[in-house]
């Protein structure tokens, strides 16, 4: 399959689990979530996102704020992990907390694709996402298998995203912010 078409299904595949979103705040009180899949939890973002098990020891986690936006308060970016145990540059995944009223202000409709697609919510934040545009890996290699295999994964069931309502801490290195957030 030619390049160009291929990059379009695999980005038509990779948009589709945005439908399938089952996002909410956070469980009410004594409620469990059971998981579906793998869950994603970082403590200093209040995040918890439901993966499928195929993503289990395929991605590293960094927590560095990319892209200046006003409200950014967290950016964890998710990076498929090669065969040879090397990470891939592009990300697959990449989850933004912001601000809620920085988020509203700049989403008033509630998804930018500049920064990803609202997911979640609480009283204070709103957790975006935004994915991978397309397989950076060469066509026909077994790495670009098995990141397609992930990117196909998210499409086969719905994904579920939880966000705590207690502070978020500061990220890490330069381009913190100063104060994190009530």
């Amino acid at each position: 399959m030619a390049r160009p078409v291929r990059a379009v299904l695999t980005l038509a595949l990779v948009l589709a689990p945005f439908a399938t979103f089952v996002a909410c705040g956070e469980p009410e009180a004594g409620a469990t979530v059971e998981p579906t899949g793998h869950v994603l939890s970082d403590a200093k973002s209040g995040v918890a996102l439901d993966l499928p098990p195929v993503w289990v020891g395929r991605y590293r986690i960094s927590d560095k704020v990319s892209v200046p936006a006003s409200g950014l308060e967290r950016e964890l970016t998710l990076r498929f992990v090669r065969a040879d145990s090397s990470i891939e540059e592009q990300p697959l995944l990449t989850i933004r907390v912001f601000a809620r009223m920085a988020w509203d202000s700049i989403a008033p409709k509630g998804s930018d694709v500049r920064f990803g697609i609202r997911v979640a919510e609480n009283d204070t934040h709103a957790l975006a996402l935004a994915m991978a545009a397309g397989n950076p890996l060469p066509v026909g290699t077994a790495d670009a298998l098995g990141y397609d295999t992930l990117m196909i994964s998210l499409n086969q069931r719905p994904l579920r995203a939880w966000m705590r309502r207690d502070s978020i801490s500061a990220p890490p290195g330069p381009g913190a912010p100063a104060t994190s957030s009530p």
